[in-house]
């Protein structure tokens, strides 16, 4: 078979006040064919929708097939990727959102989801499968449906609308499809200082971050902080930051404007030179930066 060619179609954005994108969701048209397996990750809670066609989708669990009305949910930083599409082509619509949207508060202190779920992105219970088929994804559907919609139409109050719907997609997920990992709650006093260190690792990514420093935002001592923070996230402080970087990065490089040097990219992103951040990039990404520049799978999970 051929090699895997796509379309993208953006949809609709949420960036926060320094215009990070909490919130994307795209369609992908996809042609027949096949790539090679690669272990990417991001930070990024993702759940896709199968439109038509049919494929297959590797994971650290397995291989699944992919039909029509199927839906996946990938935690962050869980490895998927499709290698191959069925010969009448695949169409899905992809929802990434930061871990981070989930736990901010929305407009006139309305409730989202409980600070305790905080850990909700990075765990599951080990029976939880990737794929939830299209027979039994009738309750998720038309959740994920509303949030196409108000993102496409983007009326009075949309931003609102969307969280509202992804906070109903994610407790169904809870409470239909016995998602969550109980085992891995804290306490939220915890969680909430966590958040505090995530807005702040938002706000000096570029910066030379010290365990020191980011503990002290904890009220927690550097060893504690760095036990608790591997816990609740699944990967280590450091992981996490890279990643981070690693996701702006993406979007520099994918950005129809950019005219930047990887050199500059990697300034930008919080790397000291280049040789660094092409192995940070290779290992989360699966492939250099040039190479997802000129063409690597964009836009493909």
């Amino acid at each position: 078979m051929e090699a895997l060619k796509k379309t993208i179609y953006e949809i609709g954005t949420i960036t926060d006040p320094r215009n990070n994108p909490l919130l994307k969701m795209w369609k992908v048209q996809i042609s027949s064919g096949t790539r090679p397996l690669t272990q990417h990750q991001h930070l990024c809670f993702e759940l896709m929708m199968v439109n038509a066609g049919s494929g297959i989708y590797c994971t650290k669990m397995g291989q699944y097939s992919m039909q029509s009305g199927d839906l996946f949910v990938f935690p962050s930083n869980e490895w998927h990727c499709i290698t191959e599409v069925g010969a009448k082509g695949l169409t899905i619509t992809n929802l990434q959102f930061d871990p981070t949207y989930i736990g901010e508060s929305l407009p006139g202190n309305a409730g989202t989801l409980s600070p305790v779920n905080s850990s909700f992105c990075f765990h599951h219970k080990e029976n939880f499968c990737h794929r939830i088929e299209a027979v039994h994804a009738k309750p998720l559907a038309p959740l994920f449906t509303k949030i196409k919609e108000e993102l496409e139409q983007q009326a009075s109050g949309y931003v609102l609308s969307v969280k509202s719907y992804l906070n109903l997609f994610l407790v169904t997920l809870i409470r239909k499809f016995d998602y969550l990992d109980n085992t891995s709650m804290r306490s939220h006093e915890h969680l909430m200082h966590l958040q505090l260190v995530f807005s702040y690792i938002d706000e000096h990514l570029t910066e030379n971050l010290t365990l020191r420093e980011l503990a002290d935002i904890s009220a927690l001592t550097p060893t504690y902080f760095s036990q608790l923070f591997k816990e609740i996230v699944g990967v280590s402080l450091w992981n996490y930051i890279s990643s981070k970087r690693i996701d702006k990065a993406v979007r520099l490089i994918t950005a129809e404007d950019c005219n930047k040097t990887m050199l500059e990219i990697a300034t930008e992103c919080g790397f000291n030179n280049t040789v660094n951040f092409n192995k940070t990039f290779k290992k989360i990404m699966g492939m250099s930066p040039r190479e997802y520049k000129n063409g690597g799978f964009i836009g493909i999970s």
